[in-house]
């Protein structure tokens, strides 16, 4: 147990690392960033894993958002304060969208993720090895490779359970959900599934190949109060469910776990099979990464 002067000093300085982290949004220019680190917040999150990550890496700027009932002061406040992270997701990309750096990655605020796989839960081993060159060629990628819980199908979206119906679950009005976020003229998947949860990584050309007014269309769909069967739960388990969806990937889209880890982090082998992946690369561009 902490004493009280522990206490007073660790506090002291999770409130100087917001601090440091704050100036470094209100610095933000599109030129000099390569790495947007969106990362929504609760007072009772640590964010000083996130400042010491920074410490080296000028050309990231953290955009930190404030999730709280009664907004933490210096940090970024959502449109809406329903849908856990995807209002904090939704409104960066709706206030920065004409000034996008190259790269967005969005992560919770916990150091500490079971959704990081690979390198340990630490997030901040995780970012490092991300190779840039993947999300440049694919346009999106989830931080995770594992495919369970989400793949092969997470939504049957016309065969919801008896359970779902006679509960009025998300699940039973999916069909419903899916032309509200991605309008009336969307074809509705008849099966969605991907690599849970709500970590990843974007780039500027796959978020701008959406008009602005699609992302506005889904945040005014986050902040409506009068979804019978969605609560502020639910609408970030609607958007877990489609992110990949939301950045240009199919209905169903669950990478091979091997393929997965080579062409997100490089680790291609030799597998046990002796064989040795190839990482996906985009034509004449360099091998980028966080490190």
């Amino acid at each position: 147990m902490l004493t009280l002067v522990e206490y007073s000093t660790e506090k002291l300085e999770k409130a100087a690392a917001l601090s440091e982290l704050a100036k470094r949004t209100r610095s933000y220019s599109a030129n000099s960033t390569k790495v947007a680190l969106v990362v929504p917040k609760t007072r009772r999150d640590d964010l000083r894993w996130l400042r010491d990550y920074l410490q080296t890496r000028t050309d990231n700027t953290p955009f930190i958002y404030t999730m709280d009932k009664r907004p933490e002061k210096e940090l970024l406040t959502p449109h809406s304060p329903r849908g856990r992270e995807a209002s904090a997701y939704l409104s960066f990309i709706v206030d920065l969208y004409d000034n996008l750096p190259e790269y967005s990655i969005f992560v919770h605020a916990d150091p500490d993720q079971w959704h990081n796989d690979l390198f340990g839960p630490q997030t901040s081993n995780t970012l490092p090895n991300l190779r840039l060159e993947a999300v440049d060629t694919m346009g999106y990628l989830n931080l995770r490779c594992t495919n369970d819980p989400g793949c092969p199908a997470h939504i049957h979206t016309n065969s919801p359970s008896q359970e779902d119906i006679d509960s009025n679950d998300a699940r039973a009005n999916f069909p419903r959900i899916y032309k509200d976020i991605f309008g009336e003229d969307a074809h509705v998947p008849e099966t969605i599934g991907g690599i849970c949860c709500a970590q990843f990584a974007v780039s500027r050309a796959r978020i701008q190949e959406r008009p602005k007014s699609d992302y506005i269309r889904m945040l005014n769909w986050v902040d409506e109060k009068s979804i019978p069967f969605v609560d502020n739960y639910g609408v970030g388990w609607v958007f877990e469910t489609l992110w990949h969806v939301v950045f240009g990937m199919e209905g169903v889209h669950c990478p091979d776990y091997e393929q997965c880890r080579c062409d997100n982090y490089g680790w291609c082998g030799p597998l046990p099979s002796g064989q040795t992946l190839t990482p996906i690369r985009a034509p004449q561009k360099k091998e980028l990464s966080q490190r």
